[in-house]
């Protein structure tokens, strides 16, 4: 059994307000004074059209709603897509809406294979105004999950690991034509705060180091061009598909969103079920799999999210690309950010609590910390406010915090942790 101490104060209540999108007129086709009339007639011929399009889309997709004329909702599509006044985002939702109906029509493969092509399509476009939309799609369709996980943090550290130095080996300088290295680097999933703390994947600077080490007296001004992208999940792989044979190919699993389906094993160092069954016995996981030619794939694994970091910190320790699957030790017990994260992500429960208390004492401030037991399939048990440290004295507000406290859910640890969690309240922030 562990006990986690948190003091980190709890948000204060903060109400903000958006102002209103300002909003711009620009030059209305046909209007008195436009330079070229004949040409005006023609841009107003081609938003109609476009009009036109975007209602085809838009009656195709109220039949792919109500999983009626199918038929007919394939035409609109069909013809949308074939229309030259189409506008590029009018064909991104026609495509869209054509994989929703391929799933309606109970092709899930063609469903899930005409997302893959749209992002692979797109792999160019640092954004675009339906990316967001193709990668939910394509989650839901593998996973019946649409929501994104949150992607980690840029981060500015070069600090070099001993692991980078393994990889350095993998990008050579070219013994002909132009004399640079290389690096291109894609990872799925992670935190690149944490790679970049540790240095895990800091192949300019070990490269750098290696060559100096190797020659210390050498002006060496060899040009080392490094990329790197990092998408949130496994949703990025059908875009960069084409660059993962020639890049440094990382993916981070773990069993919850970062379950990468068995669709993507071929990318993978090892098959998803293999990777499934070695984290359900409560370890972390390091893979790599050594390409001709080209940089290894690896696997970075664990059976919780939050369990990661501790796993490519072992990882940026090794000094060699380890040629079988290892297994990392992890605690069993949850960890001091899954805490915060549950307790945060539902404030609103302990707010409504403290905003009953202010229409009683609109000044109450004060804290009260809360002791209770997270159980090993994530329940809460023995909640109760400790008399002696609470700052703030009132059995409504307490009895509501501790009911509160009871209906929070945290992840399956498989084990019991007990925690004592300070929550901080003012009227005012």
């Amino acid at each position: 059994m562990n006990t986690i101490h948190h003091h980190t104060a709890a948000a204060a209540l903060i109400l903000g307000m958006l102002a209103p999108a300002a909003c711009v007129d620009g030059p209305t086709p046909g209007a008195p004074g436009a330079p070229n009339g004949e040409a005006q007639a023609d841009l107003s011929a081609g938003e109609d059209r476009r009009a036109a399009v975007a209602l085809a889309i838009e009656q195709a997709e109220r039949r792919i709603d109500t999983g009626r004329e199918l038929g007919a909702a394939r035409r609109s599509l069909d013809e949308a897509l074939a229309d030259p006044a189409a506008a590029p985002e009018q064909r991104d939702q026609a495509r869209l809406a054509m994989s929703r109906l391929l799933e309606a029509e109970g092709d899930r493969e063609g469903a899930i294979a005409a997302v893959e092509a749209l992002l692979g399509e797109r792999a160019d476009s640092p954004s675009w105004p339906l990316q967001s939309a193709a990668e939910e799609r394509l989650r839901l369709l593998l996973t019946g999950r649409g929501e994104a996980p949150l992607p980690g943090e840029p981060g500015e550290h070069e600090h070099t690991s001993p692991f980078a130095r393994a990889l350095a080996r993998y990008f050579p300088a070219p013994e002909a034509g132009p004399r640079e290295i290389e690096i291109e680097v894609h990872s799925f999933g992670g935190s690149r705060e944490v790679s970049d703390r540790l240095g895990t994947f800091a192949l300019a600077p070990a490269i750098r180091e290696l060559r100096r080490e190797a020659c210390p007296r050498c002006d060496d001004r060899l040009p080392i061009h490094a990329r790197s992208s990092r998408t949130g999940s496994w949703v990025g792989i059908p875009a960069a598909r084409a660059r993962l044979g020639s890049s440094l190919a990382v993916f981070y699993f773990d069993l919850g969103d970062l379950h990468i389906p068995a669709r993507y094993d071929a990318e993978l160092p090892l098959p998803s079920a293999e990777v499934v069954e070695r984290l359900s016995k409560g370890e972390g996981l390091i893979a790599a799999r050594e390409r001709s030619g080209a940089p290894p794939v690896i696997l970075i694994a664990a059976p919780r999210r939050a369990q990661l970091p501790a796993v490519e910190e072992a990882l940026a320790a090794m000094e060699a690309l380890p040629a079988a699957p290892v297994a990392v030790p992890l605690p069993k017990h949850l960890l001091r950010d899954e805490i915060q994260a549950v307790v945060r992500g539902q404030f609103g429960r302990f707010r409504v609590c403290y905003e009953e208390l202010l229409e009683r004492s609109p000044a109450a401030a004060g804290t009260i910390p809360l002791d209770f037991a997270i159980l090993g399939d994530g329940t809460v048990a023995d909640v109760k406010v400790d008399p002696a440290t609470t700052t703030l004295r009132d059995a409504t507000l307490e009895a509501c915090m501790v009911e509160a406290t009871r209906a929070l859910r945290f992840p399956a640890a498989g084990e019991k942790t007990t925690v004592v969690y300070p929550i901080e309240l003012s009227p005012g922030g």
